[in-house]
């Protein structure tokens, strides 16, 4: 996967690191399994080269205008052990930025609107920090701790990337073990 799979890799490492500790993260996965790491080291990872790659602009029946951002990673819910995460190649895992496009309702032309930065929660994309907590996000729909989000429906997404980070914030901006990156693949 060439430098895609290189942020993966050092994220999951991160990841790993995070679920291999104790802390208030590590015990939160805990309570669907005692031991997340072992599970989470069966994963697959895939990119996802055709997905999603411009802000949807649209507004809402009282004229509110919503940004609607492309998807960043997806996975089967409840998938358990050997799951495969898939990480659109044009999402917030790998791009800080992506061009607007505006939507009718009524359908029509799409009509380009600039671009705007996108983020992951807090976080900026094409970061570090945006990427672990985008794979303790699907992390967490694996072991079925986060009730299923897709097309962010009534802002179900928003809501499950809050509870991951109430409880894992803190060791997704600690710098965690330096030069922690493992020979084993």
């Amino acid at each position: 996967m060439g430098k895609s799979g290189q942020k993966i890799l050092r994220a999951r490492e991160r990841v790993l690191e995070i679920l291999q500790a104790e802390n208030a993260c590590s015990a939160w996965f805990r309570e669907k399994d005692s031991n997340p790491a072992d599970i989470f080291r069966t994963l697959s990872f895939e990119v996802d080269r055709q997905g999603d790659e411009f802000v949807q602009e649209s507004k809402d029946p009282s004229n509110m205008i919503l940004f609607r951002n492309p998807y960043v990673a997806k996975v089967f819910q409840g998938d358990g052990r050997y799951a495969k995460i898939t990480i659109n190649t044009k999402g917030a895992f790998f791009y800080p930025i992506a061009g607007v496009v505006e939507v009718w309702k009524e359908g029509g032309p799409l009509y380009h609107r600039g671009s705007r930065l996108t983020n992951v929660g807090p976080y900026a994309g094409d970061t570090m920090h945006a990427q672990i907590l985008v794979l303790l996000h699907e992390f967490g729909h694996v072991l079925d701790l986060l009730p299923a989000d897709e097309n962010n429906v009534d802002g179900k997404s928003v809501q499950n990337t809050n509870e991951v980070l109430r409880y894992c914030r803190a060791e997704i901006e600690s710098k965690g073990r330096r030069g922690a990156l493992s020979a084993a693949r």
